[in-house]
């Protein structure tokens, strides 16, 4: 099964399901408690990062655009001071972060209101609506999710990172299917998810 399939074919959808199942059953008590508590968590990180300047769905969407290559703690630094240097009329060049730049220059056009951005990118309008305001509709698939959906292996391999738009929206839907079966929303799913495999994958 390769994600392409996931748009074309039931079989591929149905292992992508299996797939996922395998990694949440996986997941210790403590894996899962840690699952269920990170988005409420990370939503009040961003609602306390917000104030009174932005809402939560924006400061959420400069954390998602800050985030590559860019450690949990870090990637709020660096919000932060991108959403200060918005509020103060600073231009980009103003603030360093430990990201690519052109990722700081879309967490500033984020910060400016230019929805367009935060939009058109699926993971990181999935991961706004998820930390930004709980939203159960969507399920932000990072590599670590694209991983668990393609094996049950314990041991790190190869395998594909980028999907388009219409994959993404597949992978979503199913997603959901699968949190619906556990009784659990997307979003706390796709954190046990991760939280399991990513674990299993780093202590080898």
């Amino acid at each position: 099964m390769t994600l392409s399939d996931v748009t074309k074919n039931a079989m591929a959808r149905a292992a992508l399901r299996s797939n996922l199942r395998h990694w949440y059953n996986q997941a210790s008590d403590e894996e899962v408690q840690d699952g269920l508590n990170w988005y409420a968590r990370a939503n009040d990180v961003a609602s306390e990062l917000a104030c009174e300047c932005f809402s939560p769905l924006v400061t959420a969407g400069v954390i998602s655009a800050l985030s590559p290559n860019n450690k949990w703690k870090r990637n709020l630094i660096d919000a932060r001071a991108v959403l200060d240097a918005v509020d103060n009329n600073q231009p980009s060049d103003a603030v360093k972060v430990c990201t690519y730049n052109a990722n700081k220059l879309k967490a500033f056009e984020i910060a400016r209101g230019n929805q367009e951005i935060l939009t058109k990118s699926p993971k990181t309008y999935a991961f706004a609506k998820n930390v930004g305001e709980l939203d159960e509709n969507f399920v932000t698939i990072d590599v670590w999710h694209l991983r668990a959906c393609q094996t049950r292996s314990n041991k790190r391999k190869e395998l594909q990172s980028t999907i388009t738009p219409l994959q993404y929206k597949v992978i979503q839907e199913e997603t959901l299917k699968v949190a619906k079966e556990f009784g659990i929303k997307g979003y706390e799913f796709q954190a046990i998810v991760w939280v399991a495999i990513r674990n299993r994958w780093n202590n080898q």
